[in-house]
C-alpha cells in the first residue's frame, strides 16, 4: 500500500512537471515575434539550400543587361564553406538520449503494464504524426487560398479604378461589358475563400482538441510517460501563431496607442534589417545628404566628423553649403537654428 501511495505521488509530480513544461513552451511562443531576424542562426539544411540555389534575377526593365542577377553572401560561398555545412552535427550538439526502461528490472505485473503502455504510446504517437502531416497540408492550402485572395484584391482594385476613373483607365484591365460579370465573380470568389478559411480553422481546432485528449492519456501512463524531450507542442503553437497573425492584420486589436504602435513598428523594422535604424542613412536619401546606398553602416554610425577626418568624399564642400544655409536662416546670429530663432521671436511678440 505504501509503495502504491508513493508511486501515485511520483506520478502526480511528473504530470505537474510536464504541465509546466507545456505552459513555458506556449508562453515562449506567444511572446516570440513572427518576424525573423537575418542574424538568427539557420539550420545546416537551410544553409545548403541557400548555397546551391540559382541566383535571383533582376526584374525585366525592358532593356538587355549584361549582369542582371543579384548575388547574396550564400551565392558567393566558397567550396570549403559548403563542405563545412555538409559535416555531421557534433556529438555535443546532439539532443540527449531518451531514457530507456529496462523491463528486466520490473516485476511481472509492471512488465505487462509496460507492454500495454508502450502499445498505447505508439498509437498516440502515430495519431499525432498523422495530424501534424495534415497540418502541413492545410498550411499549403491556406497559402494557396491567400494567393487567390490577393488576386481577388487586385481585380477588385482594377474594378474600383474602372468605376472611379473611367476616362483614365479606359478598358486597359476591365472592359465595359465585363463590369457586371467581374463584380459577380468577385462576390462568389470571396464567399469561397471565406468558407475555405473557416474550414481550415475548424480543422486546426479539431486537431488541438484531439491533442488535448492525447496528452491526457500520456499523463495517465504510469511507467512509460513521455519525457520533456519527447513533448510536442506543435499543434498548440499553430493556434497561437494564427492568433498573432490576426493581431498583425488588425493593428487596432493590440491595444496600443499611436506612439506605442509606431515604436513597435520601428522595432519590427530593425528586427527585419538585423540592425538599428540610422535616420540620416535610412531616411534621408537625396543629392544634398551624405546618404550612400553602397556604403556599409553600423548601428553607431553618426554624422560627426571623427578625429578631424573627412567621413566621406566632398564632406567639406557639402558642409560649407549647409553652414551657409544655416547662417542665412539664423541671420548669422550664432548657433541658434532657424526654428529656435523663430520660436524666440514668436514668444517675444506674444504668440505661442
Amino acid at each position: 500500500m505504501r509503495i502504491r501511495r508513493n508511486r501515485n505521488k511520483s506520478n502526480a509530480k511528473s504530470a505537474d512537471r510536464l504541465n509546466r513544461v507545456i505552459e513555458l513552451r506556449l508562453a515562449e511562443r506567444a511572446n516570440k515575434p513572427l518576424i525573423k531576424s537575418p542574424k538568427k542562426p539557420i539550420s545546416p539544411a537551410t544553409e545548403i539550400s541557400k548555397i546551391i540555389k540559382e541566383p535571383q534575377e533582376l526584374p525585366n526593365v525592358g532593356k538587355p543587361l549584361e549582369e542582371n542577377k543579384v548575388l547574396d553572401d550564400f551565392d558567393k560561398a566558397r567550396p570549403d564553406e559548403l563542405v563545412e555545412a555538409l559535416k555531421p552535427i557534433p556529438l555535443e550538439n546532439l539532443k540527449p538520449a531518451l531514457p530507456v526502461i529496462d523491463s528486466k528490472e520490473l516485476d511481472e505485473e509492471n512488465r505487462r503494464r509496460l507492454l500495454i503502455e508502450e502499445k498505447e504510446r505508439r498509437a498516440i504517437s502515430d495519431e499525432r504524426y498523422n495530424e501534424i502531416l495534415q497540418a502541413f497540408d492545410d498550411e499549403i492550402k491556406r497559402r494557396n487560398a491567400f494567393k487567390k485572395e490577393l488576386e481577388i484584391m487586385k481585380v477588385e482594385f482594377d474594378l474600383y479604378l474602372k468605376k472611379k476613373y473611367p476616362d483614365i483607365v479606359g478598358e486597359k484591365n476591365v472592359k465595359d461589358t465585363e463590369v457586371n460579370s467581374i463584380t459577380d465573380k468577385i462576390k462568389k470568389d470571396k464567399e469561397v475563400f471565406k468558407l475555405e478559411k473557416e474550414r481550415l480553422q475548424l480543422e486546426q481546432i479539431k486537431r488541438v482538441e484531439n491533442e488535448k485528449e492525447r496528452k491526457q492519456k500520456e499523463k495517465d501512463l504510469v511507467l512509460n510517460r513521455p519525457s520533456e524531450i519527447e513533448l510536442s507542442t506543435f499543434l498548440e503553437e499553430e493556434i497561437i501563431i494564427e492568433q498573432k497573425e490576426k493581431i498583425g492584420r488588425n493593428p487596432q486589436l493590440d491595444g496600443l496607442n499611436d506612439v506605442q504602435r509606431t515604436i513597435k513598428e520601428v522595432n519590427d523594422m530593425e528586427m527585419r534589417l538585423g540592425r538599428a535604424i540610422v535616420p540620416h542613412r535610412d531616411i534621408i536619401e537625396s543629392e544634398e545628404s551624405d546618404f550612400d546606398s553602397e556604403a556599409s553602416t553600423t548601428s553607431v554610425d553618426i554624422l560627426i566628423k571623427p578625429n578631424n577626418e573627412s567621413p566621406f568624399e566632398n564632406y567639406e564642400d557639402r558642409r560649407d553649403t549647409l553652414e551657409q544655409l544655416r547662417k542665412t536662416l539664423s541671420n548669422d546670429k550664432g548657433e541658434d537654428d532657424f526654428i529656435v530663432a523663430l520660436d524666440k521671436t514668436d514668444r517675444k511678440n506674444g504668440r505661442k
